[in-house]
């Protein structure tokens, strides 16, 4: 937090709050401060110690059964992005058979879609608008995308071959 100025009444400078330095984030947006405010509480109260916050970032990690899904607060235009995703497998050859059945099946998913990252490790992944997010959608959305990383990294290993994604590595 930036110290305010001393205001014309005071005759000293206001002091600078102590802060420790893993618990600075930066934000990019007001938005996306007031949606990491918002979910932070709610965060530990749905899933109390199996959540975890990554120092200096707005991101949570939330650990439930075998699964992590990382829980990450992003600035998108004039409103913030809560992006939810779990790692499933690394190392899956990424076939035309691997991505059409990765598509077949993102047309049966409710919400969230399955999806590749730039080193080609399959992950699922669901997003909600950060100002209109209560907590129902947050719990929904972070349970969501656990369960379905948990079902399929089996199902795509089994078919497809590859490692489980590493989980919960912070």
């Amino acid at each position: 937090m930036v110290p305010m100025s001393a205001s014309p009444e005071s005759t000293q400078p206001e002091q600078p709050t102590e802060q420790n330095e893993e618990t600075m984030r930066e934000f990019l947006s007001p938005a996306q401060h007031l949606t990491y405010d918002k979910i932070s509480l709610w965060i530990y109260e749905i899933f109390g110690e199996s959540a975890k916050e990554l120092p200096g970032l707005p991101i949570f990690g939330v650990a439930l059964g075998s699964a992590f899904a990382v829980v990450q607060v992003a600035a998108w235009q004039n409103d913030a992005r809560i992006v939810t995703r779990a790692y499933l497998t690394s190392s899956t050859e990424i076939t035309p058979e691997v991505m059409r059945d990765l598509l077949r099946l993102n047309d049966t998913m409710p919400f969230g879609a399955f999806g590749l990252d730039e080193a080609g490790d399959i992950f699922y992944q669901y997003t909600a608008i950060g100002s209109t997010c209560d907590r129902l959608e947050l719990e929904t959305m972070v349970k969501t995308v656990v369960q379905i990383a948990d079902e399929y990294d089996d199902y795509i290993i089994e078919h497809y071959g590859g490692d489980y994604a590493l989980t919960g590595a912070w």
